[in-house]
């Protein structure tokens, strides 16, 4: 039996989404998996791969054979990096016992220095795979799959992933480009030509590993003048650049200047134009000295290139998506990173990771939706890559439903009645319609393009011309999607871009709004957008682009087509009157079906974006009573050590039919509360909120000091309070207020730096470890302070009222209603507005409540505790940690006080509690809060306990006089996940709730009784939880993490299983 068979069994891969690496579907057996991970299967074949494991349809661990010499595992290392995206490979030798396994983001090694081969680090040697040991089950599939195993410190970051590193190497050649001249000087702008000659040289490089360009195809060239086919054939090695290593044709070439650009010419005559344009202008500004550097810098073995892995890529094996990254880098024109931040900031446009795509196109383009040859539109298209996607999964599942491989007339078809993108910018559409070639000829044997051509097969033109030829497609228009009189300009652009042209709209169009300081032809193009939304009528709010998309997607769809669009998480959470207008009107024109909000997890994707966002299913077909999945991805291990989406049960929010959803607190409070959450505040919104006690036209910001604009001379009384200064408990210290300028932007409210008032802090204080905390003050002596700083007054200033509010803000209740329905804290800013968030706050001000004179008490007590702070000069203080014990045990007290005083029985003090406790910490720090910390581990049963004693209380008034309910802990999937097995005992009956490490399959083997189809564990640990009702009894499995059994979802999941059991038992008709 083979080691990797042995693994398979012994890590349980087998009954994981483990698969063989294969090249046609006809090795596999389901449409679904050719169609959603063909292309992987297919890389993992090039790659030497026997199989790969994904969790969902994300690639995560690579299984491949390979000699035992250090040269042939250096090689099976770097051809699996090369894929990119999986985090794991699982090496073995024929005929020894061992297997290696090794982390795929880490440096690759230079296969042909023989020095470098020991710098291959490996994770773990698995020695004797069939002896059970500690190692081995590290690698379990459990743990793979519940990304435990990612929590490991030993795995780093994925900068060194190879679709990282590739971007990052290509940013140190261009930057070796500008120096050596490509640089903008005055009028010269010659950067574009750096772009232009590392992205067209990445690409060649590219097309001869995939063997679209063959050795015929240059030497074809070659004979065209003296000298070339000798230059090909003998190339002159130098210092640092050994052509022996080299077998491709292109880093020849590069040694000749005329050679060079005669290539350049006629690939782009081969790719109808569609590479880089511009060659003749750039073959006067390039020089040899420029061509020689990048030979050396992508071919070479000197200097700088030494620190690079461009002699570890191949790119018959690196994902085609990466040519949509290498655009993206390089189609802009700024000089730094920085400059491009900011234009893309300013556009509202950024480079969508694969992986997102992949997710995107999963949801709305299924089997199901590819067997009505659907026409699939992308009005925003950038560099392609949905476009690019889409035509692939189009590809494989006709590929596996007609039984035959792709032909080169399919394809064409496919391109022409299925495929069209709308994209601003000329360079962006002409890439999608390279990138659309590269995809086409990836598929076709032979690839090679001069094959091609010989045959008869000639590119179509995909960029959108004025030309009627037969062969001029126009799949990719090059203008704005609101452009209608340029649409309208061309008959056949008209009938392919206006009204009801898709039956599917996809993309990540722009999000919001270009500032003030945007770039001119930014301004003009979104100018554009605005006004056809004037024109017809569609309300947007801050003239947010993708509120606009959401409307032109609609235009474009056909009725009772679909739509999957990255959007700001605005479009669902401002509360705006203009956002308001949009959704209430918007949505009275779809079938919303999913939402998935991703703003807890945008870093992964997005880097330097601070914007959350969300992928949004509709379908023209105008509102329907139709509940709408809303998933919210949280931060997990598996996501850090991977990039891999994976949503689970627990994630999953189903709104019903009779909510509002064009109200943005239905939104923020299912992002991270549940059905608890959402009765508890709508009942403390009953209550008079803090607007109707305030005098508003008291009340306001601060001072914005910059840039001047007012002289401060009306203030002149006034100190200033620094922000910082500002906290909850301190002394404010007035000598260190400052004067104030001469002049600011804005004088803020005057009347709120006098008298009686409560200031609050816009922002949420972050500082300490508390995170999250509402930092207020009652203050009557007279300072001003800056816009970061609220002030109200009341209408009634008396003290006992401002101290009430007062203790209210300093209490959970503050901190939970407002994170629960602010629109920022817990997405962007995490800050609270002021009219509409902090004046909604429910306020309870009743001085005959014996509460509130508590609430004051506590507040006196805080505001009065300022003890000397043990230090080297005052060694008689008090040690700060029991200052701060003293006021945690009094804030503690004051939450008693404040639940007091509205009234809350103990299930909802404890959905606060438990957000103060356990969400909120996960929030802020998701990989090592309580809430990952494991609900049971060494016999500890102190949280679960909590969770089961309110289960079986829920329960017990269901049962009989003399029965109660009892139960059992087990623990499975290598301590992953837990089941709590609850089942009607005698009361009197004793508790046995010692962990059960053996009954696992016994677990299985129930629930699959109770289950239409039964779960093997895999599945279990991919969903996360797993709820059964039968006769004997109710069993609940979720994983073995504190925030998912907290006492409010013991109540919740008790709910659920007796409305559960309540439906299984009522009379059937008929």
């Amino acid at each position: 039996m083979r080691r990797l068979d042995i693994l398979y069994e012994e890590l349980d891969f087998k009954n994981g989404s483990l698969h063989s690496a294969v090249d046609n579907p006809s090795a596999c057996p389901k449409c679904i998996d050719w169609v959603e991970k063909g292309e992987w299967l297919a890389a993992a074949k090039r790659a030497c791969a026997d199989k790969i494991f994904f969790i969902d349809n994300n690639p995560i661990a690579v299984f491949a054979e390979c000699g035992a010499s250090l040269e042939e595992i250096v090689k099976a290392f770097n051809r699996a990096w090369c894929l990119a995206r999986p985090r794991l490979l699982f090496l073995a030798f024929p005929g020894e016992i061992t297997v290696y396994v090794y982390d795929l983001a880490q440096k690759p090694v230079d296969e042909n220095k023989k020095e470098d081969w020991k710098k291959l680090k490996r994770l773990d040697v698995l020695d004797d795979l069939t002896k059970v040991s500690r190692k081995l089950q590290t690698y379990h599939r459990d743990h793979v799959e519940s990304g435990r195993l990612f929590a490991d410190k030993r795995f780093g970051d994925l900068k060194n992933r190879a679709d990282k590193a590739l971007i990052r190497d290509l940013k140190t050649v261009r930057r070796e480009l500008i120096h050596a001249g490509l640089s903008d000087k005055g009028k010269r702008k010659l950067i574009r030509f750096a772009h232009a000659l590392i992205g067209r040289s990445i690409f060649i490089r590219y097309l001869e590993d995939r063997g679209i360009l063959t050795e015929e195809y240059f030497l074809n060239l070659a004979r065209e003048k003296a000298g070339w086919t000798d230059l090909l054939r003998n190339p002159v090695n130098r210092t640092g650049l050994d052509f022996s290593y080299h077998k491709t044709c292109y880093p020849r070439i590069l040694a000749n200047k005329a050679f060079t650009y005669a290539l350049f010419r006629k690939l782009a005559r081969d790719f109808n134009g569609d590479m880089f344009p511009d060659v003749d202008e750039e073959e006067k500004v390039v020089t040899q000295e420029h061509l020689t550097l990048i030979q050396d810098l992508l071919y070479g073995d000197a200097g700088i290139q030494k620190k690079l892995f461009f002699y570890s890529y191949r790119f018959d094996i690196v994902p085609l998506d990466l040519i949509s990254s290498i655009y993206e880098e390089f189609y802009h024109e700024p000089k730094n990173d920085d400059e491009k931040n900011r234009k893309k900031r300013q556009g509202g446009a950024y480079y969508t990771p694969p992986v997102l795509v992949e997710f995107v196109l999963s949801r709305i383009l299924t089997p199901g939706v590819l067997e009505k040859t659907p026409r699939v539109l992308d009005p925003a298209c950038g560099s392609g890559i949905f476009l690019v996607e889409a035509f692939r999964r189009i590809v494989r599942y006709e590929w596996f439903t007609n039984k035959q491989n792709p032909t080169f007339d399919g394809m064409k078809r496919i391109l022409k009645e299925q495929i069209a993108g709308i994209e601003v910018h000329e360079e962006a559409a002409k890439i999608t319609a390279f990138s659309l070639y590269l995809s086409m000829l990836h598929y076709l044997e032979p690839p090679a393009i001069d094959r091609q051509i010989k045959m008869g097969n000639r590119l179509p033109n995909l960029v959108a011309t004025t030309s009627g030829s037969l062969n001029h497609f126009h799949c990719i228009l090059q203008g704005n999607a609101f452009d209608t009189k340029l649409i309208e300009s061309i008959p056949y652009w008209k009938k392919r871009f206006s009204e009801k042209c898709a039956d599917v709209v996809v993309g990540n169009p722009p999000w919001g709004a270009p500032g003030k300081k945007a770039d001119e032809k930014i301004k003009a193009e979104h100018k554009k957008i605005v006004d056809w939304c004037e024109l017809n009528n569609k309300p947007i709010g801050d003239k947010e682009s993708s509120q606009a998309f959401l409307w032109r997607a609609l235009d474009f769809l056909r009725e009772k087509g679909s739509a999957g669009m990255l959007v700001s998480a605005g479009v669902l959470f401002k509360h705006n009157t203009t956002t308001q207008a949009f959704r209430s009107q918007w949505l009275d024109y779809v079938r919303l079906e999913e939402v998935f909000n991703f703003s807890h997890v945008r870093k992964f994707f997005f880097k330097g974006v601070d914007s959350p966002f969300l992928f949004i299913c509709f379908s023209k077909r105008g509102r329907e009573n139709k509940q709408v999945n809303y998933w919210s991805a949280k931060q997990t291990d598996t996501l850090r050590g991977s990039q891999a989406i994976v949503l689970q049960k627990h994630d999953l929010r189903i709104l019903r039919k009779e909510e509002n959803l064009s109200n943005s607190m239905i939104w923020k409070i299912n992002n991270w509360g549940s059905v608890g959450d959402n009765h508890l505040i709508r009942q403390l919104c009953m209550q008079k909120p803090l607007f109707d006690y305030v005098d508003r036209d008291k009340c306001g910001q601060g001072i914005s000091p910059s840039p001047e604009k007012y002289t401060t001379e009306s203030l002149a009384s006034f100190m200033m309070c620094p922000a910082e200064l500002f906290s909850r408990y301190n002394i404010l210290d007035t000598t260190k207020f400052s004067i104030l300028e001469k002049a600011v932007y804005r004088l803020g409210n005057a009347k709120v730096y006098s008298d009686s008032r409560l200031l609050v802090q816009r922002g949420i204080g972050e500082r300490t470890s508390d995170k999250g905390q509402i930092i207020a003050r009652y203050e009557t002596e007279p300072f001003c302070f800056t816009n970061a700083i609220n002030g109200i007054k009341l209408k009634s200033p008396e003290e006992w009222k401002y101290k009430t509010i007062l203790g209210i803000l300093w209490s959970s209740v503050a901190r939970y209603f407002f994170f629960m329905t602010a629109s920022n804290w817990g997405l962007w800013h995490h800050e609270i507005h002021l009219d509409d968030e902090l004046l909604q706050l429910p306020i309870i001000l009743d001085k005959s409540n014996p509460a509130t004179k508590k609430v004051i008490s506590i507040v006196d007590k805080l505001r009065s505790y300022h003890p000397q702070k043990k230090d080297i000069l005052h060694p008689e203080g008090t040690p700060e940690k029991e200052i701060e014990a003293k006021r945690c045990e009094w804030e503690a007290d004051l939450d008693e006080a404040v639940f007091d005083l509205y009234g809350l029985n103990e299930e909802e003090r404890d959905l606060i509690r438990d957000f103060c406790d356990v969400t909120l910490p996960f929030f802020y720090k998701p990989f090592d809060s309580i809430g990952v910390v494991p609900a049971v581990e060494k016999n500890d049963l102190s949280w679960i306990e909590k969770y089961i004693h309110i289960f079986c209380r829920r329960w017990n008034v269901y049962l009989g006089e003399y029965e109660e309910m009892r139960a059992e802990v087990h623990i499975g999937a290598h301590g992953n996940m837990l089941a709590v097995e609850f089942f009607p005992s005698d009361k009197g009956d004793p508790w046995d709730l010692d962990p059960k490490n053996e009954n696992w399959g016994y677990i299985l083997e129930e629930i699959g009784k109770a289950l239409p189809q039964p779960m093997g564990t895999s599945q279990i640990v991919l969903d996360g939880m797993v709820h059964v009702v039968s006769d004997r009894g109710v069993i609940v499995i979720k994983r073995n993490e504190k925030r998912f059994w907290t006492r409010s979802l013991a109540r919740e999941d008790a709910d659920a299983a007796i409305c559960k059991r309540m439906v299984d038992t009522m009379p059937r008709e008929g």
